[in-house]
């Protein structure tokens, strides 16, 4: 089985992979969160092994909020 992690779904829906997950609102470069960002890493890549076992039709993207990765934003 196959979880592809990505922040850009409308590049990742073209590929078709099997399942994928969104995490909404990530930056490139951050597909498991911001350094030292240990609590949203390991959420994230628990939601996306939690896809594993969840049957969905082949190339779903679902969308998952993680309202801690924009908690600490960098100042602009």
């Amino acid at each position: 089985p196959t979880v592809l992690i990505t922040v850009s779904p409308e590049a990742s829906a073209q590929a078709g992979p099997p399942r994928a997950l969104y995490p909404a609102g990530f930056a490139i470069g951050h597909v498991l969160g911001r350094p030292f960002q240990d609590d949203v890493q390991r959420a994230v890549l628990r939601d996306a092994l939690e896809l594993l076992g969840t049957p969905l039709e082949p190339g779903t993207i679902t969308e998952r909020d993680y309202p801690a990765y924009r908690a600490s934003s960098p100042p602009a």
